[in-house]
Formats: structure tokens, C-alpha cells, sequence
């Protein structure tokens, strides 16, 4: 029986250290190019059939992104339930907005619930600590559905194997190519006479134009040049502008890790500068994911990174508050190198930092709950899960589901489809035609911009790791990451000066095994 009560902090390593793709959440699509060239290939004869012969209730850790907690009374859940038999039951306290914190007393109680959703390189942890079963027999024999989208899709299996070449968990897999762009207030650049920035220099005069001449008019100093609701990560995607990165990516046909790079002392030593000068968010650590809401609504924010259908929504959504707001995205600004990059995009791999969930060992239902984590890889499943419950969210037109006319017109339709269960991160296959049918036009131009003009630079496929391997970057991982992130904080904020400090960072990151890890996952991308 699984009794460890060691903490893991497997989603900070495995955030930092995910190659090429940085997202983990997304609510964007791609506009007019298809869906995941690994989306299922084809559907599986449906032949739904209940996960349990009489109703049982199983237990669900579900606590995510800070405010995503599993709710008994959500309407997707309770049609799920219907269909199969199995209501599912919150562990997860609700008062709570850490997730991690809340991830952690969960597993140091011991006592785990039936089902445990999280980060899938803390779950494939918690599995080589014993509190996982490998799920392999049980798709093998009564889960058709799964089993066949991982014959269609075995790269995507591949990820989310553990290092004993066992599965025990299933992803959640985004659909679609485009994550985030770049989006800028055009109404304070026109007002202020800036053209939009094209090159890093342009940027920060724009950046500075924007705390500096009152582009909202109010008489106060108060405008927030760059903004991010990523309270984690978000500062860290300015990066980019310097053609590096928070953990490792590709560079050259190598694989590289962005700490170790000489242009990131460049890169942090200009962010520290701008944030003491006033042009990032002082509260972008704290903020949280109410940023756009709060600084666009207040007409203070002027540039973000974020997602393209969600952020450029605000254009409509913040419109009586803001009559003048125009938030448009634009290309990426051109490294010092001449560099016009987008790293983030929606990757279809678990990369350690992907939603997924798994059973849990000591669980006496594994064959109800396999079936029921079948079921939302079914047609039907699948409807439900993207797209809410027929006729309260959507309708069938012409055969395909079209969300309703009330929920089109929310300043949110991710959020509001998320309060009734559906679009949450548990194991299945992302629609992206769910989210088309709610991409503005502001936000489509920007994605064809990106796509036509090949600014993403695709995600990594996964790699082939030995065992041995795997199990060493996973040991060296999390203390570098912590590592990495708390230091930059510091430095961010003032805490500390870079100088004299830059070369024990270096160091101290090769002390812990950085170089090592770059050694691992460079041989993994040279096997075929």
C-alpha cells in the first residue's frame, strides 16, 4: 500500500525543463489549418456500455492552476454520470488557491483518493513512489477507445509512458497548433504617435512611452506597460525577445538549456532593469489570472504574451468599460540577432507539465474507472467534455455540435464552459473546433499572421530515454528548476544584484547537474 510522505514538486521541474513547448494550459486555437496532424485517425464502432454494472461514487483529487477544484454539482459530471454509473466525489478543498500546496498534503496524508489529477511528471512520480497502478492490462481489456487513439496517436503514448515503459496516466491532449502571441494597446500607440514595435529596442521605447506620457489620459502615472497573468511564469516569457528560454529547447538541431546560454545573463540583466524602471508589472509574481481583466478594464495595461482567442476577446468583453480599448496582436519583435520567434504552441505531448490523471493503487475500483476514463474518449464522451451538455450549451446542427448563441456571446467562453465541468485538463482528446467557433476576427488575423508567416516553432516530439536516464533526470530536475526560479525572482525584484552573483549562478547550476541533464536529453534526441 502506498505510505511514502515525501513531497513532490515535480511541476515546477518539469515546467522548466519541458523542451520547446513552454504552454501547459491553453485555451486557443488555430484558425483555418486543420487540427493535430495526431488527432485520432479514426473513431472506434461506439458501443457505450455503463463502467459499472450498479452506481458507485469514487473519490477525485482535482486541484489545478489555483482556482480549478473538482465540483460534484458541475452538469458535465452529472451526464457523465448517467452515461456510466460513476459519480466522481472532490477531495480537494476549494478555500485553498494553491495547488501545489494542496497536491502535497494530499500525498503526505498517505491516504490517496480513487482518482488523482495533476501535472503528469508529478503523477508519473507519485507512480515510481507506488501510489499509481500501471494502466496497461486494464486498456488492453476494457478500454477500446483509449487503446485505439494510442495506436493512432503512439508518439503521444510515448510521453506519457513512465521510465519502467509502463502507462499510468492518461493525458490531457490539446487540439489545435497556435498558443500565444504578442498583443499591444494600438490605441495608446496611435494616441502617442509609436508605430508598433518590430525589434527589442522599439519595444522598450514603446514600453517606456507607455509608463511615461499618460497614454490613458488620466493625469496619473499609473499605466502598466507589460502585463502577464501567469504570476509564475509569465515575466520569464519576455525571454524569448533574447532568443533563449527558462529550460531547455532546441537551437541548431541540439538541445540547449537557457541558463547556460551566454545571451541569458542579457536577457535577465534587461529584465531586472525593466521591472526596477517601472515597465513590467510590480505585482507580476502576485497578480494572478485576473491580470487582463484587471489592468485592460482599468485601462492601464499595455502589452501582454498570452492566448489569441481569450486575450483578443477583451476587445468586445471590455468595451463599456473602455470605449477606446483596440488590444491587437502583433508579430513578435525581433531578437538582437535578427531572430522573429513564437516558442510557445500547443503541443500535443505530455511534457511533464501537461494535465493528466491515473488511478490510483489502492483503489477498489480499476475496472469501473478505466471504463469511465474510456468513456471520454468516445463520441459521445468526447461531445460532452468539449462542448457541455446538449441544449443547455450546444446544439446538433447538420450533425455536429454548435455551441448556443448565450454562450458565444459571454465575454469568456472557456471560463463558462469550465463552471459547468466541461474544457477541464483530465485525461482526452481536445476539440479544437470547440474553440474556432469562438475566435474572434482580431483574434484569427493574428493567428494566420503567425501561421502563414511560420512564427511558431513546432513542439519537440518526445525522446527515447534509457530507464537509467530518465530516472537521473528526473532526480536532477527538481532542485535545478527550484533553483533556477527562486534565483530569478531575487534578482527580478532587487532582492539581489546580478553582479557579482552571475557566474556562481552558472556554477551552481552545473553543480547541479544541468550540464548533465542537457547531456541526457541530447543522446535521447539522437536515437531514432
Amino acid at each position: 500500500m502506498f505510505t511514502t510522505k515525501r513531497i513532490v514538486f515535480g511541476a515546477t521541474a518539469a515546467a522548466l525543463l519541458a523542451a520547446l513547448s513552454t504552454g501547459c494550459s491553453s485555451d486557443e486555437p488555430k484558425n483555418g489549418a486543420s487540427a493535430s496532424p495526431l488527432a485520432s485517425k479514426s473513431a472506434v464502432p461506439e458501443a457505450i456500455s455503463k463502467a459499472s454494472n450498479t452506481p458507485i461514487e469514487a473519490t477525485i483529487h482535482m486541484h489545478y492552476y489555483g482556482n480549478r477544484v473538482f465540483d460534484s454539482n458541475w452538469p458535465v459530471f452529472k451526464k457523465a454520470a448517467e452515461l456510466t454509473n460513476v459519480t466522481l466525489k472532490g477531495t480537494a478543498s476549494k478555500s485553498s488557491t494553491n495547488s501545489d500546496e494542496v497536491y502535497n498534503l494530499m500525498v503526505a496524508g498517505g491516504n490517496l483518493p480513487d482518482i488523482i489529477q495533476f501535472y503528469d511528471g508529478t503523477l508519473k512520480k507519485l507512480a515510481e513512489e507506488g501510489g499509481l497502478q500501471p494502466l496497461d492490462e486494464l486498456i488492453d481489456k476494457y478500454a477500446p477507445h483509449i487503446k485505439k487513439y494510442f495506436a493512432d496517436n503512439p508518439l503521444i503514448k510515448k510521453a506519457a509512458l513512465n521510465t519502467d515503459g509502463k502507462l499510468y496516466i492518461i493525458p490531457y491532449v490539446q487540439g489545435g497548433q497556435v498558443q500565444k502571441g504578442w498583443f499591444v494597446r494600438k490605441d495608446w500607440l496611435d494616441k502617442l504617435g509609436l508605430q508598433q514595435p518590430k525589434t527589442v529596442d522599439e519595444l522598450y521605447t514603446v514600453l517606456k512611452a507607455f509608463k511615461e506620457k499618460d497614454p490613458n489620459g488620466n493625469g496619473a502615472a499609473d499605466e502598466v506597460p507589460y502585463f502577464n497573468r501567469d504570476n509564475r511564469y509569465g515575466i520569464y516569457d519576455l525571454l524569448a525577445l533574447w532568443d533563449t528560454q527558462m529550460g531547455l529547447y532546441g537551437k541548431d538541431g541540439k538541445r540547449v538549456y537557457g541558463p547556460l546560454e551566454p545571451q541569458f545573463k542579457t536577457a535577465v540583466t534587461t529584465l531586472a532593469k525593466w521591472y526596477k524602471e517601472g515597465l513590467i508589472d510590480k505585482e507580476i509574481f502576485t497578480r494572478g489570472g485576473k491580470a487582463r481583466e484587471i489592468l485592460l478594464g482599468d485601462n492601464k495595461g499595455g502589452l501582454t504574451h498570452d492566448f489569441f482567442a481569450s486575450t483578443a476577446n477583451y476587445n468586445t468583453s471590455l468595451k463599456s468599460n473602455v470605449p477606446s480599448l483596440n488590444f491587437v496582436p502583433i508579430a513578435p519583435p525581433a531578437s538582437p540577432t535578427g531572430v522573429i520567434k513564437e516558442y510557445t504552441s500547443r503541443s500535443p505531448y505530455p511534457n511533464g507539465n501537461t494535465m493528466s490523471w491515473g488511478i490510483s493503487s489502492h483503489t477498489k475500483y480499476a475496472v469501473e474507472l478505466i471504463k469511465y476514463f474510456d468513456f471520454w474518449f468516445t463520441e459521445e464522451g468526447s461531445r460532452l467534455m468539449n462542448f457541455g451538455v446538449e441544449g443547455q450549451t450546444y446544439t446538433m446542427v447538420n450533425g455536429k455540435p454548435q455551441l448556443n448563441a448565450d454562450i458565444l456571446t459571454k465575454p469568456s467562453v472557456a471560463d463558462e464552459l469550465n463552471k459547468i465541468g466541461a474544457q477541464q485538463q483530465i485525461g482526452f482528446a481536445q476539440d479544437y473546433e470547440n474553440e474556432r467557433q469562438w475566435t474572434n476576427e482580431i483574434a484569427l488575423k493574428g493567428i494566420d499572421e503567425y501561421i502563414n508567416k511560420k512564427y511558431i516553432v513546432p513542439p519537440a516530439p518526445p525522446l527515447t530515454l534509457s530507464e537509467q536516464d530518465r530516472q537521473t533526470n528526473s532526480k536532477l530536475s527538481g532542485p535545478l528548476a527550484t533553483y533556477v526560479e527562486e534565483t530569478l525572482q531575487k534578482w527580478v525584484l532587487g532582492a539581489e544584484p546580478i553582479e557579482p552573483n552571475y557566474d556562481k549562478f552558472v556554477a551552481k547550476l552545473k553543480e547541479l547537474g544541468a550540464e548533465q541533464i542537457v547531456a541526457i536529453m541530447q543522446a535521447g534526441a539522437n536515437k531514432k
